[in-house]
């Protein structure tokens, strides 16, 4: 799938009536360590941020202050994880699997 219908699948999820609403944060935000149940590691975040950026999705920031990481984690709809991990937009160089099961 190329980023083009990849980005026009995801805004799908993001259109007008949603940002009418008061509560204009109805997409379900999460992070890769939720999305993924493990740490994501700084290269497959970046490949993330990346897809993110090229399909212009919209993201979010947390401070997370735990003993596994302190500092600012990035959340993402939960609709744009499905499609880039689902629809096979995660295949790195290694050819790793990126979700369990």
């Amino acid at each position: 799938m190329s980023f083009q219908k990849f980005a026009e699948k995801v805004r799908q999820f993001e259109n007008p009536i949603t940002i009418k609403t008061k509560n204009k944060n109805n997409m379900k935000m999460i992070s890769l360590y939720d999305y993924l149940g493990r740490a994501a590691g700084p290269d497959l975040g970046k490949q993330v941020a990346s897809a993110a950026a090229r399909a212009g999705v919209k993201h979010e920031m947390r401070e997370v202050n735990h003993r596994g990481w302190n500092g600012p984690i990035m959340l993402y709809p939960r609709a744009f994880l499905d499609l880039y991990f689902k629809n096979g937009l995660n295949e790195s160089t290694t050819g790793k699997q990126l979700l369990k099961g």
